[in-house]
Parts: C-alpha cells; structure tokens; sequence
C-alpha cells in the first residue's frame, strides 16, 4: 500500500511539473513565484528527476519527453541562448565561479572542466558583480557567465550531481 502511494505521489507530482511545462516559453518545467533562486538550475534538474522517475514508474513517453525538452533549456534554449554546461552547445558558460577552477581569474589556476554546470538565473542578484551587470534584468536573465558572479555562475556539486543523475537517465532512456 505504501509503495503504491509513493508512486501516485510521484505521478501526481509530475503532472503538475508537465502542466508548468506547458505555460513556459522553453519548456522548461520550472515556474518559481517570485523570480529565480540561487542555483535555479538545480531546482530545473531536480523537477526533471522527479518526472524521470515518474516515467520509470509507469514507461509513460510523456515524462521521457518533458525531461528532454527542459534538458535543451539547460543545454541553452533558453532566453539567453547559451549552456550552462561547460563545453557543450554552440555558446556555453566559461568562467565559472569556483575555487579549484579560477582561469579566468588566476591564469595558473585549471579552467572548468567539461560538464560542469553553472548555477543558473538568480533574480536576487546576490553578488556585486551581478549588481553591477544585471540591474532590472527579467528573471530568466538575470546570469552572467563571469567568474566574479558566485550568485549565478558558480559551480557546486549539490547541482552537479543531480546533471549526472539526470544525464545517465537520458543516456539510458528509449
């Protein structure tokens, strides 16, 4: 009984994030109230766990498909045109914010490694450099691909574990 309730919750949680999906210009199953957090892309990869997980559950191509679809957004379908990922896509973030990969401040330092994803918009603007560059900026733009912008580019494993999970699911997925 309770096993069938967790995959209800699951189900039921997955429609919601579809439904979100649906009223969001790049498919992206993301719609905060009140603008981007820190570390929005996280909050995107985790949403598509869920209804990855939803999709393993029932084998349902809906699921399968809404994960991919906001899987483009945070490979740069999105308002800015650009991957968060380091080293993929056309135009990709570059010089994030870390303290073991600094390049684009301290050339002695290695720069990101491919596959590292950025944290993302952040409406908050939480990082002087960020003040500076993205005054009144629409929420989905509020990023700048600077390493002085820990607000929205830094690196964290708490987001990157998740792209690992998230990309194994879409490596394995039918």
């Amino acid at each position: 009984r309770d096993l069938k309730q967790i995959r209800a919750s699951v189900r039921e949680a997955a429609d919601a994030y579809l439904q979100a999906q649906k009223k969001q210009g790049f498919g992206l199953m993301y719609a905060p109230a009140n603008g981007y957090g820190w570390g929005s892309n996280q909050s995107v990869i985790q949403t598509m766990i869920v209804v990855a997980t939803a999709h393993d559950i029932t084998g349902d191509k809906r699921y399968l498909q809404a994960v991919r679809e906001s899987m483009d957004y945070i490979l740069g379908r999105n308002a800015l045109g650009i991957s968060y990922v380091t080293g993929y896509g056309t135009t990709y973030a570059h010089n994030q914010f870390s303290y073991m990969f600094a390049a684009s401040t301290d050339p002695s330092f290695p720069p990101p490694p491919k596959g590292a994803l950025a944290g993302g918009p952040n409406s908050g603007l939480a990082d002087d450099y960020a003040i500076s560059k993205l005054q009144g900026c629409a929420p989905q733009a509020c990023y700048v691909d600077d390493s002085r912008s820990f607000s929205t580019n830094e690196i964290a494993i708490n987001w990157n574990a998740p792209l690992a999970w998230i990309a194994s699911f879409l490596a394995d997925a039918r």
